[in-house]
């Protein structure tokens, strides 16, 4: 089994599927992570990580988690 080579266009695929998913899976995480970073002490918005993400869920939309936060 060891000699079988994997042929380009399954790396392709299996490349891209793979960047498909760290997206959407890593991307709302980073998204909480610096939203509960940012929280002034005296005004806390979000208690939790799932807290934020529920949250934003609410206010923004499911892909309100995959804007970019930097506007």
């Amino acid at each position: 089994m060891a000699d079988k080579q994997i042929s380009l266009p399954a790396k392709l695929i299996n490349g891209g599927i793979a960047g498909i998913v760290g997206v959407t899976c890593v991307f709302p995480i980073d998204l909480a992570k610096t939203r509960l970073q940012n929280q002034q002490n005296g005004s806390r918005l979000y208690t939790s990580m799932s807290d934020c993400l529920i949250k934003t869920i609410r206010s923004e939309g499911y892909f309100g988690m995959y804007r970019d936060q930097r506007t």
